[in-house]
């Protein structure tokens, strides 16, 4: 009954609710933090993105049935969902189009390492994924939202006149209520956030491009008979919101930024990748402390460059299991400045317009071949008829015919009878279409893209011109003048095939006409009326162009030397000249031999990639060079226990109190003790190189409830409160309950004491004990050291309580997430084909004296429930002003953050 009372008092505002046909694995559920979308993944291993009402909105087909999913995770703008397969490949799927934007993204190869712990044999496979931005100038954003620098004397730097009023000296500091996680939403407000850098570095960050017309969207390839509607939708690029989003994003213009994509292998590499760059390097711990490690969590902050990882570290002699905090410290961003986003988004987006000139050149080569394929056909059987009979080849009777107008038996059966009408209509349909999409692909799409490859490259030459060869392009400048020679002859081509394409199209359109004036000719009676009338009616054709067509368009376009695919010979030859190819241009025009390679397209685009990848190699020996990864902290002892066994979360924090750190807290629960919750925070500086030196506090607590309970699942609301899933056996079934608990205690108090405000103290561990916890020989300190107990009793189950779950439904998992102000949390229910979709930032009280009495004696001094009279049914959203958020009372917590 109490249950009961509790659940009517204590129930958070339920959005959605759905049941699947499939079960769905408890660690594939995710929530899109910008979207209200849920991407799932069941045992079927496909993923499925449904809309907030229930509705399938896009998603992922299994690629075989050999292969599963191993790892799904959000990009932190909901923009696109990172999906990792068994085979160690990962996708990423859009989530404004529902189309694979990269494919089969796979991880680097290992190198064979005598002291290597992994085997080569081995496919690395994906075992987490997180997905983050750093702030380059961290003190802007931190001024922006409001946070003053303190003085020397620890106070706020805010100046104060003789009478204690505050001076002018900052008349223009911003007083809005502007957070970090404006920063982070889908399409950020920039004119508003307002951190616009100084003149000089606006000046070194002006962008020409954004002056230019946007790139439009590839053709799709033409539809043949018998093809699949799938099959021809193919392309990163078939549609302008594909394009936009990689090569016109939204994110491009944020100058103060970074987006990193980790991702972390079964085996214990680490792969670092920044923005949407598919180039990648491995990172991983010392080879010399032989220790086999494996991640499990992710996080990061945007004003730290050290992101957290949780990693399940084993010793393969003792074969003892631990878990550890490991940083991975990412030096390259502040060294680099305000020049890394303008590297970063470049090289991005010099990838991007490889891929996009490549799928441009593969478009073109279609539509050409697609010309070729009917008009072949249509000659091919006349051809052989007229060799069969001893009559030369069609060009000479086409020439013949159009020269004198006398038309051989075999020819006028060919026109009449097999070509007709109809084979005109396709031929003409064929033809004109496909040189009519390939002269705008050509137009439109190629030759803009090639000279933005020419701009981007420019740009990139002028950093490492003015910057030591040691920076970040570690090769000569000539390597981006080379860079600019190939793209210069490949324009030239391109410009070539826009002409000869264009003269192609001239040509045919006037054959076309004569050959339709020739089929009704001689489709009509030698001394008909109607022959007599078209003797003498002109035909209205250039016969010139028809003669050059019939000589040179029909056998042999001038298209075809420079579609031709490119030979594996000569992909290890050198590059052509500028002049080279010019003089094999001429040399073709007038009908001599020439180099071949010189005027492939394709060979011309292989030398280009060749050159590119060299150049993001550079970047990443040079991002390899300065990333971190040589220590960690042991926390616990998880021999016995497997990965899914254990419920973990792990959150970094920035605390006003203490600007010039990051506070990383994760919370653990063992199956062996279901009624422990042990909290882990660990205070260290926004940089880790240095263990323990850079850690300034470490302390760690464990919440123990009551005997009758079990802990399911633990998961951190924001930056003030855990999320606690707990199972009560009360009565004779019990329930299930969801308690939100203060886990940020005030570090100007005293931490040895809990406080009124706050539940949970933390005992610190000396500096000298952090010694004995580092990798690779650290031990965790027992619980009966340096560990707080805190007991929770009953009534503070009651007091923290949020949410109590009906009993026809029993909840297994918590996934947390959302944006600012709509900020959600998806149960998902023990027959794992039922979740629910719940509102943080929602509640719903009903006014009543035993809701009253039970909220009275449930609240602490400090509750703050004193707004509900005269209001018979309030459903609200929480505010700064409702209450503090400390879990008292009805529950009314303020779920916002950072």
């Amino acid at each position: 009954m109490a249950a009961v009372e509790m659940r009517r008092s204590r129930e958070l505002l339920q959005q959605a609710e759905k049941i699947l046909l499939h079960p769905i694995h408890p660690h594939l559920i995710a929530y899109c933090p910008t979207m209200d979308l849920i991407a799932v993944v069941t045992d079927e291993e496909n993923l499925d993105v449904y809309r907030i009402n229930g509705q399938r909105a896009f998603g992922l087909k299994r690629k075989s049935e050999d292969v599963s999913v191993d790892a799904l995770q959000w990009e932190f703008r909901g923009k696109s969902i990172a999906v990792s397969w068994s085979d160690g490949s990962t996708d990423l799927v859009n989530a404004e189009t529902g189309k694979t934007s990269h494919k089969d993204l796979m991880l680097p190869s290992i190198a064979k390492d005598g002291d290597s712990m992994v085997d080569d044999d081995v496919r690395l496979r994906v075992k987490t994924m997180g997905w983050g931005r750093n702030f380059i100038d961290v003190e802007a954003v931190k001024r922006r939202t409001g946070l003053k620098a303190e003085n020397k004397n620890g106070n706020s730097g805010e100046q104060m006149d003789a009478f204690g009023q505050p001076t002018t000296e900052n008349w223009d500091a911003f007083k809005d209520d502007t957070s970090v996680e404006d920063f982070l939403q889908r399409q950020p407000d920039f004119q508003t956030l307002d951190i616009a850098p100084d003149l000089p570095d606006q000046l070194a960050m002006m962008d020409m491009e954004t002056l230019l017309p946007k790139l439009p969207a590839i053709p799709l390839p033409p539809a043949l008979p018998f093809m699949r509607i799938s099959q021809a939708d193919s392309g990163a690029f078939s549609s302008q919101v594909d394009v936009d989003s990689l090569l016109h994003s939204h994110h491009l213009k944020d100058q103060n930024s970074v987006d990193m994509f980790i991702r972390c292998s079964d085996r214990g590499t680490i792969h670092p990748s920044i923005h949407d760059s598919m180039a990648t390097v491995k990172i991983h711990l010392p080879h010399a402390w032989n220790i086999e490690s494996t991640p499990l969590l992710h996080t990061s902050h945007p004003y730290s460059c050290s992101h957290a990882l949780l990693m399940r570290t084993t010793s393969p002699a003792t074969r003892k299991s631990q878990l550890a905090f490991v940083p991975l410290t990412l030096n390259f961003i502040p060294s680099a400045g305000i020049y890394l986003h303008l590297i970063a988004s470049k090289t991005s987006q010099l990838q991007n317009l490889l891929l996009y000139i490549t799928q441009c050149l593969q478009r073109v080569r279609t539509f050409f071949k697609h010309a070729q394929d009917l008009p072949g056909k249509f000659m091919l059987n006349i051809s052989e008829t007229l060799e069969e009979k001893g009559q030369g080849d069609l060009v000479t009777n086409l020439f013949h015919l159009a020269c004198t107008g006398n038309c051989s038996p075999v020819m006028r059966e060919w026109l009449v009878d097999e070509l007709a009408e109809q084979g005109h209509k396709r031929w003409d349909n064929v033809v004109t279409t496909s040189l009519s999409t390939l002269l705008a692909i050509l137009h439109e799409n190629l030759i803009p893209a090639i000279d933005r490859c020419s701009i981007v490259i420019s740009r990139l030459r002028g950093l490492a011109h003015f910057h030591d060869r040691d920076w970040i392009f570690t090769g000569p400048v000539q390597d981006f003048t080379a860079l600019l020679e190939v793209l210069k002859n490949m324009r030239l081509l391109a410009h070539t095939a826009l002409s000869c394409a264009g003269e192609e199209k001239r040509q045919f359109l006037a054959f076309s006409k004569w050959l339709r004036f020739m089929i009704d000719f001689e489709a009509t009676e030698p001394d008909s009326q109607s022959r007599a009338e078209m003797e003498a009616r002109d035909a209205g054709v250039d016969v010139a162009l028809v003669l050059e067509y019939i000589q040179f368009g029909l056998s042999m376009s001038d298209l075809s030397p420079l579609m031709c695919p490119a030979s594996a010979k000569s992909a290890d030859d050198e590059s052509a000249s500028y002049e080279d190819t010019k003089k094999a241009i001429e040399v073709q025009k007038e009908g001599g031999k020439f180099k071949q390679d010189a005027l492939c397209l394709e060979h011309v685009l292989g030398h280009f990639k060749m050159g590119v990848t060299g150049l993001l190699k550079q970047v990443s020996v040079w991002q390899d060079s300065n990333i971190q990864m040589d220590g960690g902290i042991v926390l616990e002892d998880i021999s016995d226990v497997k990965d899914e066994d254990i419920s973990m979360d792990m959150r970094m924090v920035f605390e006003s109190s203490s600007p010039s750190h990051i506070t990383t807290s994760i919370a653990i629960s063992h199956p062996s003790h279901p009624t422990h919750l042990h909290i882990h925070r660990l205070t260290h500086s926004p940089t880790i190189t240095s263990l323990p030196a850079h850690i300034s506090h470490y302390a760690k607590s464990t919440l123990v409830f009551p005997l009758a309970s079990t802990v399911l699942d633990a998961k951190f609301a924001d930056d003030t409160h855990l999320l606690v899933l707990l199972k009560l056996a009360v009565g004779e079934r019990g329930y299930c309950c969801i308690l939100s608990i203060p886990y940020s205690p005030d570090m100007s108090t005293s931490t040895n004491t809990a406080s009124a405000k706050h539940g949970i103290s933390y005992t610190p561990i000396p500096p000298s004990s952090l010694q004995s916890l580092l990798l690779p020989n650290g031990t965790p300190i027992s619980d009966s050291q340096h560990t707080d107990s805190i007991e929770i009793s009953a009534a503070h189950v009651r007091k923290y309580t949020r949410h109590v779950f009906e009993g026809r439904f029993t909840p297994l998992k918590l996934v947390v997430n959302g944006r600012k102000g709509r900020r959600v949390v998806v149960v998902l229910g023990s027959d794992r084909k039922h979740y629910r979709v719940l509102d943080l930032d929602f509640r719903k009280r009903a006014k009543g004296k035993k809701e009253e009495e039970e909220g009275e004696e449930s609240s602490s001094s400090d509750d703050d429930d004193g707004g509900d009279e005269g209001t018979d049914v309030d459903e609200e959203r929480n505010g700064d002003g409702d209450g503090d958020g400390d879990g008292d009372g009805d529950g009314d917590v303020e779920m916002g953050g950072a």
